[in-house]
């Protein structure tokens, strides 16, 4: 990232921990907020029974530089049901350098323990131990977790946001993804990028 001092740069293929973070420490990782998105989503077992439900909210903030930091939350879970979640994964980053943490900052109650990304370097995940624990319980919300990257330029729907229970279950949401800038994207003949999961939203 150009003339940015990002903090644990998330390489393809490796994982570090996410001790948070805040606008002094990480000033590259804040600004405006250009995309803003709510999905309501239930998950269910195979028998049909509704295991968890809330909302996925997301953002995609532009920093002074231009630079965009993509963020998601759990918020507004139903209380009383068994699903714990696990793990919140996103997809859409594959050639971008990385910076993932969660913001210390923000509004939320559960943080996660770590952060990896996949070895081809598309898919960056947050998992815990949440604050001690094993997951975000139903009733519960998680800290603002994102990434920041060298990215100017995104594209709503273009990737998909993961999440899934400690027993397996998942539900993928469509989100925004950094994308090459309209010129660069044009000299490499790509048409833009098309999100292949249904998006719930509220």
């Amino acid at each position: 990232m150009a003339s940015v001092s990002m903090g644990a740069i998330l390489a393809p293929g490796s994982s570090s921990l996410t001790p948070g973070t805040d606008a002094m420490t990480s000033p590259h990782a804040y600004g405006s907020v250009v995309h803003s998105q709510l999905d309501s989503f239930d998950i269910f077992n195979s028998s049909g029974v509704l295991l968890y439900q809330g909302q996925l909210e997301s953002f995609v903030f532009q920093n002074a530089l231009g630079e965009l930091t993509f963020d998601l939350a759990i918020i507004g879970s139903e209380a009383g049901l068994n699903g714990v979640i696990g793990e919140v994964a996103r997809s859409g980053f594959a050639g971008w350098v990385t910076d993932v943490d969660w913001r210390a900052d923000a509004l939320g109650m559960k943080s996660p323990d770590s952060a990896s990304r996949s070895t081809g370097g598309d898919k960056l995940f947050w998992s815990g131990p949440w604050s001690g624990t094993a997951g975000i319980f139903s009733g519960e919300s998680s800290r603002m977790m994102f990434a920041s990257t060298d990215a100017s330029a995104f594209q709503t729907n273009s990737g998909l946001a993961r999440i899934t229970l400690t027993t397996g279950e998942f539900i993928d949401i469509e989100v925004a993804a950094p994308v090459p800038a309209p010129g660069a994207l044009a000299l490499i003949g790509l048409a833009g990028c098309v999100g292949t999961r249904r998006r719930r939203r509220c």
